[in-house]
């Protein structure tokens, strides 16, 4: 069962935490109580840090050279270890307190090696159903595809906690966004995809019968100054729609350049579709997240 974990930390590694330690417990499925959402203006920092480390099942302890010189930190860790719920995770080389060396650390000094993620996660009740490392790659590979406003087709095994890896990803996405799951039968049909992606735009109008619909989404495109960013999930049954929704897909991603397409499936983008599909033609960068036995780490 997925546990509350408090994160106590120094900010000198704060982005390794947010970037890295806090995505992963929580697309794990953990709770994660940390300061810089928790913490209040006006009130006592030491009143708030203790309020939030006691609703807490395990208490994290990032541990470094500014960890244990902070005396917020020391304070932090004393409790959690008289708790006796403290998890030591070891971030980069200092000399431990005895009552630490007492506890089983896990070492994420290497953050590449994904047995210790194992033993982290584990002990937080948190599974990514793959490697940490690996859904961390996949994540910042995917990021910087998008970024670039390269369309990307992320490719999930059975298990894995994809759903959250899209989540992160539209978080960054500000141009304007619609996710769209392909196995909700709202949209079965094409006018209901083409509504479902002009309610993402922030359009109001009705959406007409085909073949207009069409039209009136190439319309709200055209007037837009940005990309906009169309998230497909269970792209496995993109082969229901009509090739006149294809030709216009194809022609927004590649010839205007006002669409980009994150897509999610079993399979790969390019194996979903025929030779002479007119999506085939899209240049579409495929990223891999491979169940846990399914990765090469295994």
């Amino acid at each position: 069962m997925p546990n509350t974990v408090f994160i106590s930390y120094s900010h000198r590694q704060g982005d390794w935490v947010w970037n890295r330690l806090v995505s992963c417990l929580r697309a794990g499925g953990a709770e994660v109580l940390i300061d810089r959402e928790r913490f209040e203006a006006g009130h006592s920092v030491i009143g708030m840090m203790d309020s939030v480390q006691d609703s807490a099942d395990k208490h994290l302890l990032v541990l470094s050279p500014e960890y244990l010189e902070s005396s917020f930190c020391v304070h932090e860790m004393d409790r959690a270890i008289t708790n006796g719920i403290a998890v030591p995770v070891l971030r980069s080389a200092c000399e431990l307190p005895d009552a630490i060396c007492r506890t089983v650390s896990v070492d994420l000094r290497d953050d590449s090696n994904p047995e210790p993620w194992n033993r982290l996660m584990d002990a937080c009740g948190a599974s990514l159903g793959t490697f940490a490392p690996v859904w961390i790659s996949a994540r910042d590979e995917a990021h910087r595809f998008l970024e670039r406003g390269q369309s990307v087709s992320l490719v999930t095994g059975l298990g894995v906690a994809w759903r959250q890896l899209i989540a992160t990803l539209c978080e960054g996405i500000t141009s304007g966004l619609a996710t769209v799951d392909l196995e909700r039968p709202a949209v079965f049909s094409r006018r209901g995809l083409v509504a479902e992606t002009l309610r993402g735009l922030g359009a109001k109008a009705p959406v007409p019968a085909e073949p207009e619909d069409l039209a009136v989404l190439e319309r709200v495109l055209e007037a837009r100054d940005r990309s906009f960013y169309l998230v497909l999930v269970h792209f496995d049954s993109i082969t229901r729609y009509d090739v006149d929704l294809f030709r216009a897909l194809r022609y927004l991603v590649m010839d205007s350049r006002k669409m980009v397409l994150l897509t999610q499936s079993r399979s790969p983008f390019a194996t979903l579709l025929p030779n002479d599909h007119p999506l085939s033609e899209i240049d579409v960068k495929t990223v891999e997240l491979p169940a846990r036995h399914e990765s090469s780490m295994s």
